[in-house]
């Protein structure tokens, strides 16, 4: 390291400044403390090669401190990523290249969207614990073949290490031994109200070494001997073998005229303050400018990518040569994507089948998770509780190749380590109750925004188990999943809807919510699996004249079915629709809609849950829902409590029909 590196050091901060003040804000503070570790990431450690960004051993990097993003566009853009200069002028502008927040996708570089706090901690762990199922996966076929031994890189900040949801993730890491994950934490004791010891107080070093990571502490000076400690500090990281934290001691916005202070967590420098940093690094360049000098000490740092690339293909073309069908797989689905199906026509079931959707979850989930090395997941509930079991065996550092992953109680983890799973382009699921879903809310939100394709299993979808009482019973957690952009929801009625669920959510790139009743079912007459890509479908159609119309979801549709058949009895012919994904159906077009659900006919939803959903399609009083918590007792108690019992249904629906 030499005066140029603390030069281009210096341009790397007062380009991430000048990012920040150009958009009118940000955070200036965490952009000076860890410009020197971003470079030296950038030019000494990292793996990534600018001009093949989507190599598959490229290392990673992902922000869960968010504020960093202005330093880490600039150092992309410094180190020859396609970030132009005018990408960084339209930070924080409307369809740039470089948003507030990273978003995958969006910019070159960029390998996982930022979320909430803590988010980025089990998103790395789930790229760690993927590239570990892949490489022993690829070694079991040949273990000389060295193709995946990228390192994950992930910075944070005090906020992350406050947060529940990072806590939830690293005890998850340090449970898992995930060694190739290296954390580059920014302690400078401020957080936006002023000290930090005034709200958080945790040893940091005693807690991680607790857990057996491998931690080190650099304090920061200005000096070019810093920069080499860094580098040291990132290869004995990346070599311990451990999950590693390297504490930055740092003094937040150092050299600003306002250095320690927590008003550099928000806002912009003042015209004065950045011209007297220019002067103190002696840069005299225009705005969003980087000096010839910078870029040539940079490139010439970059020329190890040459050997090291070099080296990897070796190993590239020898699994090339080998022509192995599981091996190809294995690199076709990491390059390209995942093309596991699963075919619903292939499997009959009798029609005295009934059985518990639960159980009827777990056959299909063995079914296809038998035969696919490329489709695992696990429950935040308990495996066996959850009907997620597959084959058997629990995936562990003993038995990396374990398809059940136990998360223990760690919803929140749970979630953003599925999204992680998921952008190695694994089939990856998660499982937990319903009452559950606002610890996985934010996961969710961030595989929506992502745009790829993490299935969230949720059990116990309503009232029929109420023996805990209104905390557990799910109100509004349907409604909420229906909400989010982006994300299929999927309620189907009988084994039958379910395969044809499975069958959609493996074919669709889309995130899916799977909600399963825990009721036990019997095989639908009329069900259809090939009918769950229209989203609803005519389950049972009136014989002679259409009287009106029940529409259902899940197990209630088993309640409107017999409805229908005891109403005919009584010389009332009705139409049953089944909509086992509204958003599948929303999608159909107009005419489908009308030919499903015709104008001047009276329409009936019954679907135990909150009736926000169905206004489109019916008018309020017809929407017979559950909209008040529930109760502890027994199911027959409480469904005749809440008048959703069956008896309680069937009469509201011939009064409604009146």
């Amino acid at each position: 390291m030499n005066d140029l590196d603390i030069k281009a050091v210096n341009e790397l901060k007062m380009l991430a400044i000048e990012m920040i003040n150009h958009a009118g804000s940000g955070n200036p503070g965490i952009c000076i403390d860890m410009a020197p570790v971003m470079y030296v990431l950038f030019t000494r450690v990292l793996n990534n090669i600018p001009q093949n960004p989507n190599f598959i051993n490229k290392d990673r990097v992902i922000l869960s401190s968010s504020n960093i993003a202005p330093l880490y566009y600039s150092m992309l853009h410094m180190a020859g990523f396609n970030i132009t200069k005018e990408d960084l002028m339209r930070f924080r502008r409307c369809e740039s290249n470089t948003p507030g927040l990273p978003e995958f996708g969006t910019t070159i570089g960029v390998d996982a969207s930022t979320g909430f706090a803590g988010d980025g901690v089990g998103i790395s762990a789930g790229i760690e614990l993927g590239r570990r199922y892949y490489d022993n996966l690829i070694r079991k076929e040949d273990n000389k073949l060295d193709i995946l031994n990228f390192t994950t890189y992930c910075f944070v900040a005090d906020s992350d290490m406050m947060s529940g949801t990072s806590d939830e993730a690293f005890s998850f890491i340090a449970n898992q031994k995930l060694s190739n994950l290296v954390f580059l934490y920014d302690s400078n004791n401020i957080n936006s109200d002023g000290a930090l010891n005034d709200v958080f107080e945790d040893n940091i070093e005693k807690k991680f070494t607790n857990l057996g990571f491998y931690v080190d502490t650099l304090k920061y000076d200005s000096s070019s001997r810093y920069l080499k400690n860094i580098e040291k500090s990132l290869i004995d990281a990346k070599r311990s073998n451990k999950p590693a934290l390297i504490i930055f001691k740092n003094i937040i916005g150092k050299d600003s005229f306002n250095e320690g202070k927590n008003i550099l967590h928000k806002g912009v420098l003042s015209y004065d303050d950045v011209s007297s940093l220019r002067r103190k690094y002696n840069i005299f360049l225009p705005q969003f400018e980087v000096s010839k000098d910078t870029t040539l000490v940079i490139n010439k740092h970059l020329e190890r990518l040459n050997s090291f690339y070099q080296k990897w293909m070796v190993s590239y073309n020898r699994l090339k040569e080998i022509n192995n069908q599981n091996l190809n797989t294995i690199i076709n689905t990491l390059e390209k994507g995942n093309t596991l199906r699963f075919n619903s026509q292939n499997y009959k079931i009798n029609d005295g089948y009934r059985e518990s959707l639960m159980t009827s979850n777990y056959k299909v989930l063995n079914l296809i998770g038998a035969r696919e090395d490329l489709f695992l997941g696990g429950s935040s509930t308990g495996i066996l509780e959850s009907g997620t079991l597959i084959n058997k065996g629990y995936l562990s550092s003993q038995e990396p190749l374990n398809k059940n992953i136990r998360f223990g109680v760690r919803e929140s983890a749970m979630g953003n380590i599925i999204n992680g799973l998921t952008l190695m382009n694994l089939k990856a699921f998660g499982c937990t109750d319903l009452c559950y879903l606002s610890s996985l809310l934010p996961s969710i939100k961030m595989s929506a925004i992502m745009n790829i394709p993490s299935i969230f299993i949720f059990n116990n979808d309503s009232v029929y188990n109420p023996f805990e009482g209104p905390a557990r019973i799910p109100l509004n957690e349907l409604n909420i999943l229906r909400t989010i952009p982006n994300l299929i929801t999927y309620r189907p009625g009988d084994i039958i809807e379910l395969m044809g669920v499975w069958e959609n959510i493996l074919a669709n790139n889309k995130p899916s919510a799977l909600i399963i009743s825990s009721n036990s079912i019997p095989k639908l007459p009329g069900s259809s699996a090939l009918e769950v890509s229209n989203g609803a479908y005519i389950i049972k159609k009136e014989v002679n004249k259409l009287d009106g119309i029940i529409i259902s979801s899940g197990s209630e549709v088993v309640s409107s079915m017999q409805i229908a058949y005891d109403l005919y009895n009584m010389g009332i012919d009705i139409r049953v629709v089944s909509v086992p994904s509204l958003e599948l159906f929303e999608t159909k077009g107009e005419e489908y809609i009308k030919k499903i659900l015709p104008d001047n006919v009276k329409k009936i939803v019954i679907e135990a849950g909150i009736t926000g959903s169905w206004t489109k399609y019916t008018t309020y009083e017809n929407i017979i829902g559950i909209d008040d918590f529930a109760y502890s007792g027994l199911p027959i108690e409480v469904l005749r409590k809440m008048n959703f019992d069956y008896d309680s249904l069937k009469n509201k629906v011939i009064e409604l029909l009146k």
